[in-house]
């Protein structure tokens, strides 16, 4: 019995986390949209996926021409490096084969592993069709026709070579059964990521320093900013219309009907409703703490998107794990309770393992989904739900129970309560003032004043006295302000009485 009350008070204090973290989690994530890659284009995503977030950027891609050969290998940069080539009349050394000496001319008796031919490292129909330049709004001829973009090599090698990229090109005759000498391979990817770390440079410093990013990435983070302090708040709201016609239900009297119950959901939905705007308070903390969890969660993705690809539950994880270092953090900064030292901590670790169990119900979810019965269009969604929701409330309950019941835990907040927080501290000490200050607010200001100035007046009179003046001014303060005299009778007599004694009151 003394277990089930225990349980009970447990439930009753934390059955409104533990219940938020679940509906908002599993119940109200639907508010939130997560997309594969983020929400923002990023050089690495649009290339990955193909497509991009921004529809202004897709119909720059579909505007960007077709392509012509003619521009690519006619422009300046590309006819300069060529003239001076066949100025200089001389043999010089192949990029992409160690020891092959070549030169620019028409020259019949060279051969066409002899003769130079200017190649694009990176071809320049990749580069034209390439989504990240694009993105960057770069021109493409001039991309290609940068210095480290242009090699001589061979004409036989580069004309066999064609469009395909340098990678491409070793693959295909490894594919063929004709593979490269490996020092002319080594050669040739050496000077294709040569050229790919400059094109690649150029590219990320243009669209990354940008301000379409900026405005992108801001904006994405706004939005999941706003999605985020909606769930939470939508969150806090249902559970508490829920509590309170979970209490309601409970007082209902045995053979209540099916009326009283409805009435009884009424009232709890009225008082709800009354207790969220009582608490207003927190009900805006937990619109800012979404709000702070989702842009963080928006702008970590963004980045982290730079590089990598991150899917749809990782996402979701980012996000919810931005939620629990958020509500830590305000619980650890802001104090808004004023809790003890051994409080706050406690109350950390509470939101930390709602969270924690919040996580691994997410990857339950995940896996399930991976299930035949999980993939099914009907239920599928459901089932994930479902356990999801098991899982976390599950963990929750069992980690708040063993947190609850650990002698550890409850030697250790009741040690670290002896240390109040600063903030604490701070609140005692304004409290303090206030009450002095409503006690300043009560004194006769005026009938002060005119006490000091008699009495004033009276240390004048006593410091100007001789003795029997000093007596006589004495006696007239203590029969001015009322003051018992410490003898009786007269005072010669009762001095002259061994036994007796003065007595101040």
């Amino acid at each position: 019995m003394a277990d089930q009350t225990m349980f009970s008070q447990m439930w009753k204090a934390y059955r409104g986390i533990i219940l938020r973290s679940i509906v908002t989690s599993f119940g109200l994530d639907f508010i939130v949209h997560d997309q594969h890659g983020g929400d923002v284009d990023t050089i690495h995503g649009v290339r990955e996926s193909g497509t991009y977030k921004n529809p202004v950027n897709e119909t720059a891609y579909q505007n960007r021409g077709k392509y012509n050969s003619t521009d690519y290998h006619h422009n300046d940069a590309y006819d300069s490096t060529i003239r001076l080539a066949k100025e200089s009349h001389a043999f010089f050394d192949d990029a992409y084969v160690p020891g092959n000496r070549i030169y620019y001319g028409k020259a019949s008796g060279l051969g066409t592993d002899r003769r130079a031919n200017l190649d694009h490292v990176i071809s320049a129909h990749e580069i034209h069709d390439d989504r990240g330049r694009v993105l960057a709004g770069l021109d493409g001829v001039d991309l290609a026709n940068q210095p480290q973009n242009l090699q001589f090599t061979n004409e036989h090698l580069n004309k066999s070579m064609g469009d395909k990229s340098i990678d491409e090109y070793i693959k295909l005759r490894e594919e063929k059964g004709n593979p490269l000498p490996p020092e002319v391979a080594e050669q040739m990817r050496l000077m294709d990521s040569e050229a790919r770390r400059e094109y690649e440079r150029r590219i990320s410093e243009e669209y990354y320093s940008s301000d379409r990013f900026l405005i992108d990435a801001g904006t994405a983070a706004v939005k999941k900013g706003i999605e985020m302090g909606l769930r939470q708040a939508l969150g806090f709201v249902f559970i508490e219309i829920w509590c309170a016609c979970e209490d309601e239900i409970k007082v209902l009297p045995p053979k209540s009907n099916f009326n009283d119950c409805l009435d009884a959901i009424k009232t709890g939905i009225a008082k709800g409703l009354n207790n969220t705007k009582s608490k207003y308070k927190e009900l805006v903390s937990q619109i800012e703490q979404g709000f702070a969890a989702g842009s963080l969660s928006s702008l970590t993705t963004t980045l982290i998107n730079i590089f990598v690809t991150t899917d749809k539950n990782t996402v979701r994880y980012i996000r919810q794990g931005y939620t629990i270092i958020v509500q830590v953090g305000n619980i650890l900064l802001n104090n808004p309770d004023n809790l003890l030292l051994g409080d706050q901590l406690k109350a950390a670790l509470v939101s930390l393992t709602t969270g924690a169990s919040v996580l691994a119900g997410t990857f339950v979810g995940n896996q399930i989904a991976k299930t035949p019965i999980g993939s099914d269009e009907k239920v599928g969604g459901i089932v994930q739900n479902f356990c999801a929701s098991m899982v976390s409330g599950l963990i929750s309950c069992s980690l708040l129970v063993m947190i609850d019941r650990s002698k550890f835990m409850l030697a250790l907040v009741e040690k670290m309560n002896v240390y109040g927080t600063i903030e604490n501290e701070i609140s005692e000490t304004s409290n303090k003032f206030i009450s002095i200050a409503a006690e300043i607010a009560q004194y006769d200001i005026a009938g002060f004043t005119d006490q000091v100035k008699e009495l004033n007046l009276f240390s004048k009179h006593i410091l100007q006295a001789d003795n029997d003046e000093l007596h006589e001014i004495l006696i007239d303060m203590y029969n001015e302000y009322d003051i018992p005299l410490p003898w009786d009778g007269d005072f010669d007599s009762f001095m002259g009485n061994r036994e007796n004694s003065l007595i101040f009151e």
